[in-house]
């Protein structure tokens, strides 16, 4: 029995859905002007995310699931925070968020994949291998 195919097959997929995944995330570059003036504001340790655009109007609000269980005033406080560190950013022409170049990241994770799956397809027909040997008790 081969335990390699479906492991490496399985690490493959994951790998190739990483980097597509990295692919479309830096698929389309955002204007560096706008970039450089989008900010944000987070609280609760980063439940709550409040996104300002280049035109200085709210973007996004986001509110993580587990935080609905909190009452409304702390719901309502934990946004203001939020929204209040994003303006506070704008004013203090603090650090904007990191657009970011994933095309290093991506070249980077595709060399792993294609240089690492054959590798861990070959160390897992070795186990296998020994394994067989083992049970065969331990003749070559």
């Amino acid at each position: 029995m081969s335990v390699n195919e479906p492991t490496s097959g399985e690490f493959a997929r994951m790998l190739d859905a990483t980097v597509g995944a990295l692919r479309a995330a830096g698929a389309a570059p955002e204007d560096e002007e706008a970039a450089r003036l989008r900010r944000v504001g987070e609280s609760a340790e980063g439940q709550v995310r409040a996104e300002f655009g280049a035109d200085g109007r709210l973007e996004s609000l986001t509110l993580d699931p587990r935080l609905m269980r909190l009452g409304a005033a702390e719901v309502c406080d934990h946004v203001i925070a939020a929204v209040n560190a994003a303006i506070d950013s704008m004013r203090g022409g603090g650090p904007a968020v990191a657009s970011g170049d994933l095309s290093q990241l991506t070249e980077q994770l595709e060399q792993v994949r294609d240089s690492a799956v054959p590798r861990l397809g070959a160390f897992l027909q070795a186990l296998t291998d020994a394994q067989e040997r083992m049970a065969r008790g331990g003749s070559r």
